[in-house]
């Protein structure tokens, strides 16, 4: 690993040996990209403490662990150091089967420790942090859980390495939580923070007083952050009153420009013409002091290509060097994602085309038999009743059926236009009352207001009601009813879809929404996944509850579009 510092480098074979003075009770946030470098680096810590004498804490995946245990047999540690190891595995210490509460994971941590400060034991712990995903909130719990973990760490003096997963941790995250540790460190590279608010004030625990160098040393700003940032997997560009003064290598791969060829130009420079309206809102949320969300916008490349990517932008505060008008923004490459998304979504389009298909040709052969019936009787010369009006009230249902149908086989669209709510329900529970006959299920439609739009992807939202109104058909085991819904509430149109089936269990409702995970026998769990995506992209909210034997009730919320 190399250590920077103002004066020269050095290449330690192992980090924070006897050559590298670390101070006790330093935080280090370590952000890795390269899987085989981290077991490296995880290796070389606990090398390093069981060489000095420390009490030696673990917590990761206990793969990784068996990992590193046969590389400290190689490297000649024996049986008995090996043993004085304390391990701790990552989903029982995080507890990651529910959302991060910061209280149980410190009073896991402190109970690990307990022994060894009461005994006056150095020790170095290495955490793998691990959350359940999807939940909400994330980064705010993240940012209070380092906070906290560094007053815990400060207080019993524990050199503490929490470590992250490039590619999971979301830029946001990122520079938040870098305010809460002395040290950043990437797979290569370990630098002072100069994002850290408390200032540094405690002893060393290196145990040999020869130090070829000192980070505390490392003041200037250039060259604490110019490798750190050369090296991260997302892009990253430094603007000066706008102008674009540096990108990493990882920004210039994404543009496929030349270093020459962006310093100099504006932000503006290389966004799409469309993005434009929502990048100066972002950017006057900025300059307000409001937090800045990850906003996702077009980028235009050196071919005039475009390509979707999410940024996020914060300020640079550092007085010292004014640097007040200077500003950071990291943006990550939503391509694969995008394509995945739009693989997912059709997918699971089909998937449900194929599923209804046999309820559908059920339904259209009623209107089809009435069809021939009152057309023999015309033959016939039967003319008391109306028969073309039948007719053409049939031949408007066989119509409405094959359209929705149609719709779910469409290639995603990405255009968005005005819908009324209304309409758009009462055509998908047209389109529904097929399977639901075939199961002895009823639909009931309510729309309490008649003028509602959104703004929206129809195919899109269609999709996600016609799914959530089938898992509520599947999920009543008899007759029953599905209830759907819909009011403005508060400038939200809010979509009820209410079912009294069997109900989802209270310890796996937590589970639901997780890709391949489902409640029905041969259920992928990506419908529901495909959903909140969905909903999310269309700046609304999805949430359920579940009483097991009672029935599921699902709450979309999109944002109410008013009438021109």
């Amino acid at each position: 690993m190399t250590i920077l510092t103002p004066d020269n480098t050095v290449n330690p074979q192992v980090a924070f040996t006897k050559n590298i003075n670390i101070a006790s009770g330093t935080h280090i946030l370590y952000v890795s990209s390269d899987p085989e470098k981290y077991i490296d680096n995880a290796t070389s810590f606990i090398a390093s403490g069981l060489t000095l004498g420390q009490a030696v804490v673990f917590i990761d995946d206990r793969g990784v662990f068996k990992i590193i245990l046969q590389r400290l047999f190689d490297k000649g540690f024996t049986q008995e150091q090996i043993d004085s190891l304390v391990f701790t595995e990552q989903n029982e210490f995080y507890q990651t089967e529910k959302p991060l509460d910061i209280e149980p994971v410190l009073l896991n941590f402190s109970n690990l420790l307990e022994p060894f400060v009461k005994n006056g034991t150095p020790i170095r712990a290495w955490g793998s942090v691990k959350w359940y995903p999807g939940q909400s909130c994330l980064d705010e719990k993240l940012r209070l859980y380092e906070g906290a973990a560094d007053e815990f760490i400060d207080k019993v003096k524990c050199l503490t390495v929490c470590a992250y997963d490039g590619m999971e941790l979301p830029a946001t995250v990122h520079m938040e939580i870098m305010k809460h540790h002395q040290y950043i460190m990437s797979d290569t590279e370990l630098a002072v923070s100069g994002f850290y608010k408390k200032e540094k004030l405690s002893p060393s625990i290196a145990m040999e007083e020869s130090i070829e160098s000192s980070i505390e040393k490392f003041k200037d700003l250039q060259q604490l952050y110019t490798a750190f940032i050369e090296e991260m997997p997302d892009s990253v560009f430094i603007t000066s009153k706008g102008i674009i003064v540096h990108v990493n290598k990882a920004g210039l791969k994404l543009l496929e420009s030349e270093f020459i060829e962006i310093t100099g130009q504006t932000i503006w420079d290389i966004t799409d013409q469309s993005s434009h309206d929502l990048l100066k809102e972002r950017i006057a949320a900025l300059q307000n002091r409001e937090k800045m969300v990850p906003t996702e916008v077009k980028l235009v490349k050196a071919d005039h290509t475009t390509i979707d990517v999410e940024l996020v932008t914060f300020p640079f505060i550092f007085e010292d060097y004014h640097l007040n008008e200077t500003e950071i923004t990291i943006i990550r490459d939503l391509s694969e994602r995008k394509e995945n998304e739009r693989l997912s979504i059709r997918n699971e389009k089909l998937g449900i085309a194929g599923e209804l298909a046999a309820s559908i040709a059920h339904e259209i052969r009623n209107p089809l038999t009435a069809i021939k019936g009152f057309l023999q009787l015309a033959k016939e010369g039967f003319t008391k009743l109306d028969i073309y009006t039948i007719l053409d009230s049939e031949l408007d249902r066989i119509e409405t059926i094959a359209s929705e149908l149609l719709v779910l086989g469409k290639p995603v669209s990405e255009k968005k236009s005005k819908a009324n709510v209304g309409m758009l329900l009462q055509n998908v529970c047209t389109f529904m009352n097929s399977q639901a006959n075939m199961k002895g299920v009823s639909i009931d439609f309510k729309c309490v207001e008649k003028e509602l739009f959104i703004y929206c992807n129809e195919e899109q939202i269609k999709q996600v009601l016609i799914n959530l109104i089938k898992n509520g058909i599947e999920a009543i085991e008899g007759s029953g009813t599905v209830t759907i819904t819909a009011g403005l509430r508060n400038k939200l149109i809010a979509i009820k879809i209410e079912d009294n089936g069997v109900g989802i269990p209270k310890h796996i409702q937590h589970k639901l929404g997780e890709p391949f995970y489902s409640t029905k026998e041969k259920g992928t769990g990506l419908g529901i996944m495909v959903c909140y995506r969905i909903i999310e992209q269309h700046n609304g909210t999805m949430e359920f509850s579940s009483v097991e034997g009672e029935g599921t009730t699902f709450i979309i919320k999109l944002p109410f579009v008013e009438q021109e």
